[in-house]
């Protein structure tokens, strides 16, 4: 929505007329005043002047104005948002350069240099041809050890808020409340951002990812002691009479996400998900995937567009289409903290029983290039708007 150098002006504000915007790492911006040495910011008591630097209180993160032009934004104050719990906004409208060339002119000063780029890590032609084969790829120690105990450290906060740490998600499931839980938290956007994930996602994605990107934390939790059954390897524990162990999933137990929130079942391109914790181990809550899969998918996803809508029962949201995988062909993916996976959105997976003592953390990020159409995707091609294609 805004790229480094365009120009703003504030809706009501008579701080400064027209300011510049630099896009940080993580999505948000902050706004210099051409004419000055200071970033807008909106001090914690609500005041507004342009003598922040580039902390939260100087950054913001940017809207469409509902109901407004193409032009009309609005910006959350990202401090305000993560330390305070409130949603400050100012409306303001984003302006040609060519109405405010001097505000558009560059200004050298040190304090607004640009963030460095996060180091590039580049994919061999053997990685991404091993991903348009088996339809995922895991790349080891993408994500460094500060930003991993960053995202850690912000969830583990989280959850010690009690019953508070939690809220309904919109289908009524338990999901992490407050900042963390808000999708917009930096320190689960640095994991994307801040490493080479994002840099290694537009290896495989055609063209500049989408704006729209927001971090899911998925953790598993332990299963209670009387249905482990058998435990991982290297673990140890009585086992007592009455134990019930909780069989494996099945193999019909898979999906592809989104597909009960739409009817195209194609809302994006590429999952990403960075570990936080070790899953050496099978029955570690792994992510389960079906190698080589994704292609039979894709064909019963393009079948089902085409069923007339009678041909199930309304809840089949597959019309009759949903494809029998492999006996015994589903995989879990072993995992150490900072390691990355990257699959294709059509790839079948599920979420694996967590026998071992230790929460299982993962974030997930959801991923598509700038002119990939949802609607439109299940009609095309499985690699359409993407780097790579069929071998």
């Amino acid at each position: 929505m805004l790229a480094s150098g365009s120009l703003v002006r504030l809706s009501s504000c008579a701080v400064v007329t027209v300011l510049r915007a630099e896009l940080l790492p993580g999505g948000s911006v902050i706004l210099a005043d051409p004419h000055g040495a200071g970033n807008l910011r909106v001090r914690p008591n609500g005041t507004i002047d342009t003598q922040g630097g580039r902390g939260g209180w100087a950054r913001f993160w940017v809207d469409r104005e509902p109901d407004g032009d193409e032009n009309s934004i609005r910006l959350l104050n990202v401090g305000h948002h993560e330390q305070r719990g409130n949603d400050v906004f100012l409306a303001a409208s984003i302006v040609p350069a060519d109405q405010c060339p001097a505000a558009s002119a560059p200004v050298p000063d040190a304090a607004s240099a640009p963030v460095p780029e996060p180091p590039a890590v580049l994919l061999s032609d053997e990685e991404k041809a091993a991903f348009v084969r088996h339809g995922y790829l895991v790349l080891r120690g993408v994500v460094g050890r500060e930003l991993v105990d960053a995202a850690l450290r912000a969830i583990n906060n989280q959850l010690g808020q009690g019953s508070a740490a939690w809220e309904p998600d919109e289908d009524g499931k338990e999901k992490l409340a407050g900042e963390v839980g808000s999708k917009r938290s930096s320190a689960i956007l640095n994991l994307l951002h801040a490493s080479p994930a994002r840099g290694i996602a537009e290896q495989l994605l055609d063209g500049q990812l989408s704006q729209q990107v927001g971090g899911q934390i998925a953790l598993r939790f332990p299963l209670p002691e009387d249905k482990i059954g058998r435990p991982p390897k290297g673990m140890t524990r009585p086992r007592h009479v009455h134990d019930t162990p909780r069989p494996p999933k099945g193999n019909d137990q898979w999906h592809i996400d989104g597909m009960k929130k739409n009817g195209h079942m194609s809302p994006f391109q590429l999952l990403l998900g960075v570990a936080l914790s070790s899953q050496r181990d099978d029955d570690c809550g792994n992510l389960c995937v079906w190698p080589t899969q994704h292609a039979a998918v894709a064909e019963a996803v393009q079948r089902a567009q085409a069923a007339p809508p009678g041909a199930s029962s309304p809840e089949d949201e597959w019309r009759g289409q949903r494809p029998t995988l492999p006996a015994e062909g589903a995989t879990q993916v072993r995992l150490e903290p900072g390691d990355v996976v990257l699959a294709h959105q059509k790839l079948p997976h599920s979420v694996g029983l967590n026998r071992s003592p230790h929460i299982r953390y993962q974030v997930y990020f959801r991923l598509s290039s700038r002119e990939y159409k949802p609607a439109k995707a299940a009609e095309r091609g499985l690699w359409d708007n993407w780097r790579v294609g069929a071998e």
